[in-house]
């Protein structure tokens, strides 16, 4: 009856957890609402789609057609840049997923070169469907999406973001009313477009504040999961949210979540991704009973590069995270002091998080083989 007794007070106290732990919907993220467009085609000559798909109330990236090309009446356009679909088959959530593939620029313009125009090297290049909260702006991202490992894994590197505007990544976006942000979840499958390909699919989180100073919507944390990989069922995912600031002032209200159908180096054309029951995780509470330091313990790390054995000492109570370069935890111990040691098998470039409830402090942690 003992036994009985404490299983059933375990089973109310982990379901009193769950049910206290609050989400927050996106809209249309189960992508059950689409929105058809019709033929896509330029002065009768250009033949783009004869119809393309997307979940209402998301975006996908446009391409800038060349206005210089001396035809009649020139139009400045922007083709989408997608090759998307719905999923219907055993989908976790609803009637549908969507399905997002990866292409080359001429398998969409394919009536360009009857006006004598040519995508140069962007006939062979092999690009992702990107599917997006707000409208994205499709050269500044690109850049900025190459910034993303190092901004999240170099402490130093958040500087660069002082010089940012989001406004001139993205427009529009998901507005978090104060939520606190902790995690994206959702479900996925993978089909790369070679069975022993490395390829994988990818989702990014942005999250951004207005700046009353500067006048600058400035990015003030994110997260993203670019191991998205091959699996024939839905599957479980999820991005972690890290803040990039330790001033507890700056709190983000908009938030810009992007998938792409490949997020991998070795991008394969044809590759597909399916997502569906995307929702927002609040940040969870630190433990019951678990006292968390006020004053800002002075933290040392050593050997720094390591080969895996990696030593935190520190002069007062803290947490102590650390993640990868995809943003996720990869190991965690609270309300700890005094020396404190980790075990990080995969070499890489790592952020140890040294947190209190009026402190935050990120360090650079590199294994080497």
């Amino acid at each position: 009856m003992k036994k009985f007794s404490t299983f059933l007070a375990a089973c109310l106290l982990s379901a009193t957890m769950a049910f206290g732990q609050q989400t927050m919907s996106i809209n249309n993220g189960s992508f059950e609402q689409w929105t058809t467009s019709p033929a896509y085609t330029i002065l009768t000559v250009i033949d783009l789609y004869d119809s393309y798909i997307t979940p209402t109330g998301w975006h996908t990236m446009k391409y800038a057609i060349d206005t210089t090309v001396p035809f009649v009446g020139r139009i400045q356009t922007d083709v989408p840049l997608q090759i998307m679909d719905k999923d219907t088959a055993g989908v976790p959530d609803g009637n549908y997923a969507a399905k997002l593939k990866t292409f080359r620029l001429n398998q969409i313009l394919t009536g360009v070169s009857s006006l004598g125009m040519s995508l140069g090297d962007n006939d062979t290049v092999v690009m992702p469907t990107i599917l997006s909260i707000g409208q994205l702006e499709t050269e500044p991202v690109m850049e900025l999406m190459a910034m993303l490992p190092l901004l999240m894994s170099d402490p130093s590197a958040i500087t660069m973001l002082d010089t940012l505007d989001f406004n001139n990544y993205s427009t529009g976006g998901m507005n978090l009313n104060g939520f606190n942000l902790g995690k994206l979840t959702g479900k996925y499958k993978y089909e790369p477009a070679t069975e022993t390909g490395s390829d994988a699919g990818g989702v990014i989180m942005i999250a951004t504040y207005n700046d009353q100073t500067s006048g600058k919507r400035k990015i003030c944390g994110g997260g993203f999961n670019q191991n998205l990989i091959h699996t024939h069922a839905y599957t479980d995912f999820e991005v972690d949210y890290m803040s990039l600031t330790d001033d507890p002032s700056i709190v983000p209200d908009m938030l810009e979540i992007m998938i792409m159908s490949s997020a991998s180096t070795a991008m394969e054309l044809g590759s597909e991704l399916f997502v569906d029951k995307l929702q927002l995780v609040e940040a969870e509470d630190e433990p019951e009973g678990i006292a968390t330091a006020n004053a800002e313990p002075t933290v040392s790390i050593y050997p720094n590069p390591s080969k895996g054995k990696v030593f935190a000492e520190l002069d007062a109570p803290a947490n102590i995270r650390i993640f990868n370069q995809l943003g996720q935890t990869v190991a965690q111990k609270n309300n700890v002091s005094g020396k404190v040691s980790f075990n990080i098998t995969t070499p890489g470039i790592y952020v140890m998080e040294v947190s209190g409830s009026t402190f935050r402090t990120v360090k650079q942690i590199v294994v080497t083989k």
